[in-house]
């Protein structure tokens, strides 16, 4: 089972959200997934997180990356499973890509991360031009999740573009499907 905790838009106390976090943990889910705006502007986040990981459940961090500062990567890339990094603020997903990036560099571990635009419903050009350019400059990018919206045809061609390191993948409603790379 997989839990979903939109956590920036619930505006709970401190106490509220380690009361919650336990009742979470005791429903035994493989995966939370924390969002619902922008979750690292939650006070007490990092500690959330880790009582999660210690209870053995992975956490799924889902962010625009705006709030994202350099002294928060090293703990969110040793304690996240996965980093979505929502491309509907683009220049702040690039941003934070380039941050994991580089914070990734220095650790043997770290959370898989990825650009996450499965929202997004315009600008395609931007995308095209990440996967085009952007992408081959951050190494260890995991994969760029797009929307159904897209396209099958868009998103072979944008996946033609990408790195063959990046797993390109369109989200549906249900299910994530990978395209196929042609040889």
């Amino acid at each position: 089972m997989d839990i979903t905790w939109d956590v920036a838009h619930a505006r709970l106390s401190h106490d509220r959200m380690l009361h919650i976090a336990k009742a979470l943990i005791s429903m035994r889910p493989d995966t939370v997934t924390l969002g619902g705006g922008e979750p690292l502007t939650v006070p007490g986040l990092f500690e959330i997180v880790d009582q999660f990981r210690q209870a053995g459940i992975d956490v799924v961090l889902r962010t625009s990356g705006k709030s994202l500062h350099p002294s928060m990567v090293r703990t969110l890339l040793a304690s996240c499973a996965r980093i979505e990094v929502c491309a509907m603020a683009f220049t702040h997903a690039l941003h934070a890509l380039h941050l994991l990036d580089i914070g990734a560099a220095k650790l043997d571990r770290h959370a898989v991360f990825g650009l996450d635009a499965t929202g997004l419903r315009r600008g395609f050009d931007r995308l095209e031009d990440f996967c085009a350019t952007t992408a081959f400059d951050l190494p260890r990018l995991a994969f760029i999740a797009l929307g159904d919206s897209i396209g099958r045809d868009h998103a072979q061609y944008l996946q033609s573009l990408a790195p063959q390191t990046v797993r390109v993948t369109v989200e549906t409603a249900n299910t994530s499907v990978a395209i196929s790379r042609s040889s």
